[in-house]
């Protein structure tokens, strides 16, 4: 058995298939980057608790480097109202 780390994109990998399966998250779209000590991930979520669960995952998966969530939240709620095309 070798001690060498494991590749990074087996870690990107490994990490984005978890965010795929885990039950708080189930995102296929979440893109992660990791660079040195860093892991940054970006996206679209619909709730500041989906990217909180990811970030949780991430950190969970990673838990040696330093995360950096650069989530975007957009609602899914339909519009409130009608448009004004003035």
């Amino acid at each position: 058995m070798s001690d060498d780390p494991e590749p990074t994109q087996y870690v990107v990998a490994r990490v984005r298939d978890t965010l795929a399966h885990d039950e708080r998250v189930g995102a296929l779209d979440i893109q992660l980057r990791i660079v040195g000590t860093d892991a940054f991930f970006t996206g679209v979520v619909t709730t500041a608790e989906r990217s909180e669960a990811v970030e949780a995952v991430v950190r969970e998966q990673l838990p040696g480097l330093m995360i950096h969530n650069h989530l975007t939240v957009v609602s899914a709620e339909p519009p409130g109202g009608a448009e004004d095309l003035d």
